[in-house]
C-alpha cells in the first residue's frame, strides 16, 4: 500500500512542525524547572501541573470531543454561523461544569496536600491553583474548535505551544520570585490564566460575528451529547497520567520528578501521535459523512502512516535517551530504563489510534469505553503491585501492560464488529 495522498502527508508534516514547536517550548520549561528547583520541589510543581490538566479534563465532560465531532461535519452553507453557535454552546456548559469542579478541588485540597505532595505544599497556593481549571478549559476548547474548523496548525499551537510560552514569559517577568517560597506554584497558575485569555486571539476572525451565531444549543442537549464521549478522553488521560498519580501516592516527590521527566520525554512520540490525530480524525469524520467511498483506502493509509512514524520516533528517542535526560540534570539519568519502557508503551498505544477513531465515527463508543475502563483498572492494579517492588520502573511497566491490553482489545473488536463494512 502506498501513501499516495499528498494532502494527508503535507498536512501531517505541517501538524508535526506545529506540534514540535510546542514540544521544544515545553521541554524548555521543564529544563528551567529541573535546573532551578530541588528535585522534591520540581516534583511538586510537576504534580500540580498534572492535577490541573486532569481535573480540567474531567470538568469538560467530553465537550471538546462533541465540538470536534459536530463542527467538523457541518455543511458549507452557513458554516461560520453554525460553527459559532456550537462554540458558544460549549462555553455555556463549561462555565457551569468548571465552577463545580473548582469547588470540588477546594474541598479535597487538604487530602491532596497530604497524600500527593507529602504534606509539603502550602494549602493556600493549592487553592489558588483551582483557577487553572477554568482557564485551561478555555485553552483546550478553543484548540478543539480550531481543529474542527480544519485549522490544524493553529489548534496544535494553542494546545501545546501557548501554555509553555505563557509560562516562560511569566517566569521571565517574575524570575527573582520564582525559585523561593513555593512561588513557582502561583506563577504556574498565573501562566495558565494568561494562556486562557490569549487563546482567543486565534478566534478573532469568528468573534466579530458572534452576535449572528443564532440561538445556542441548550446546555442539557450539549451535556447529553457530550457525556457519552467523555469516557474516551477520561480513560485515555488516566492511562497516561495514573502512573504519575500513583507514583506520588506510593513514593515521594523526588520519584515524581524522575518519573515525570521520563514520561515527558516519552510523550515526544505522543506529540507525533497528536499531530497525526489532529490531521486524520477530522478527515475521517468528513469522509464518513460526505465521501464514504474514500474512507476505507484513507483509513489504511493513515494506519500505516501512524505505524511508520511512531516506530521511527521510538527508536530515535530510545537511542539518545541518556544524553537528553542529562540535559535536565545529571540526577535524572537514573530514569533511562523507565524512559525506554514508557516509549514502548506509547508505541503500543499509538498503533490502535485509527482503530479507536472508527468506534467513535460508527457510534459504537460503548465498546471503546469498556476496553478503556478494563485497561485503566489493569493499569491501576499493576501500579499498585509493581511500584512498591520496582519503583518508577514498575509504573512504566504498568503502562506498557495496560496499553498492550487496550490496543489488542481495540483491534479485536474492530474486526469483530466490522467497522469498515459499508465503505468502498
Amino acid at each position: 500500500m502506498k501513501l499516495n495522498n499528498p494532502s494527508l502527508l503535507w498536512q501531517t508534516a505541517f501538524s508535526i512542525i506545529a506540534r514540535f514547536a510546542g514540544v521544544g517550548l515545553n521541554f524548555a520549561v521543564a529544563i528551567i524547572i529541573t535546573r532551578t528547583l530541588p528535585m522534591n520541589e520540581a516534583g511538586m510543581l510537576f504534580m500540580l501541573m498534572t492535577l490541573v490538566t486532569g481535573i480540567s479534563l474531567f470538568s469538560r465532560v467530553g465537550v471538546e470531543q462533541w465540538l470536534v465531532r459536530e463542527v467538523a461535519g457541518l455543511p458549507e452553507q452557513g458554516l461560520a454561523e453554525a460553527q459559532l453557535r456550537h462554540l458558544y454552546s460549549a462555553f455555556r456548559l463549561l462555565l457551569i461544569t468548571s465552577f463545580i469542579f473548582m469547588l470540588i478541588w477546594l474541598a479535597i485540597s487538604p487530602v491532596v496536600k497530604r497524600n500527593l505532595f507529602d504534606g509539603d505544599i502550602h494549602l493556600g497556593l493549592l487553592w489558588v491553583a483551582a483557577l487553572g481549571i477554568f482557564f485551561f478549559n478555555l485553552v483546550m476548547t478553543n484548540s478543539a474548535f480550531m481543529k474542527a474548523a480544519h485549522h490544524i496548525s493553529e489548534s496544535l499551537l494553542i494546545q501545546n505551544a501557548l501554555p509553555a510560552v505563557c509560562m516562560m514569559l511569566v517566569i521571565l517577568l517574575l524570575w527573582p520570585f520564582f525559585p523561593v517560597y513555593q512561588n513557582y506554584l502561583w506563577i504556574y497558575t498565573l501562566s495558565v490564566v494568561l494562556a486562557g485569555l490569549v487563546s482567543f486571539y486565534w478566534l478573532r476572525a469568528w468573534l466579530p460575528s458572534l452576535k449572528s451565531r443564532g440561538a445556542p444549543i441548550t446546555r442539557q442537549s450539549v451535556f447529553q451529547s457530550s457525556l457519552p464521549l467523555a469516557p474516551v478522553s477520561y480513560f485515555a488521560f488516566m492511562m497516561l497520567w495514573a502512573d504519575t498519580l500513583m507514583t506520588g501516592w506510593l513514593l515521594n516527590n523526588e520519584d515524581v520528578a524522575l518519573f515525570t521527566v521520563a514520561a515527558r520525554l516519552s510523550f515526544v512520540s505522543g506529540f507525533f501521535l497528536g499531530a497525526l490525530d489532529a490531521t486524520i480524525y477530522p478527515r475521517l469524520l468528513r469522509m464518513h459523512k460526505q465521501n464514504p467511498e474514500k474512507l476505507r483506502k484513507f483509513f489504511w493509509q493513515a494506519t500505516l502512516l501512524v505505524a511508520v512514524v511512531l516506530s521511527v520516533v521510538t527508536v530515535i528517542i530510545a537511542a539518545v535517551g541518556k544524553p537528553v535526560l542529562a540535559v535536565f540534570n545529571e540526577g535524572y539519568v537514573q530514569a533511562a530504563t523507565t524512559l525506554v519502557i514508557l516509549l514502548l508503551g506509547q508505541l503500543v498505544r499509538g498503533l490502535g489510534i485509527t482503530f479507536s477513531f472508527m468506534f467513535i465515527i460508527r457510534e459504537q463508543v460503548r465498546y471503546l469505553n469498556g476496553l478503556l475502563f478494563v485497561a485503566l483498572l489493569a493499569n491501576l492494579l499493576a501500579n499498585w503491585l509493581l511500584i512498591p517492588q520496582y519503583g518508577i520502573e514498575g509504573a512504566a511497566m504498568a503502562t506498557l501492560a495496560a496499553n498492550l491490553l487496550l490496543t489488542g482489545g481495540v483491534i479485536v473488536f474492530f474486526f469483530k464488529n466490522r467497522l469498515l463494512s459499508g465503505y468502498a
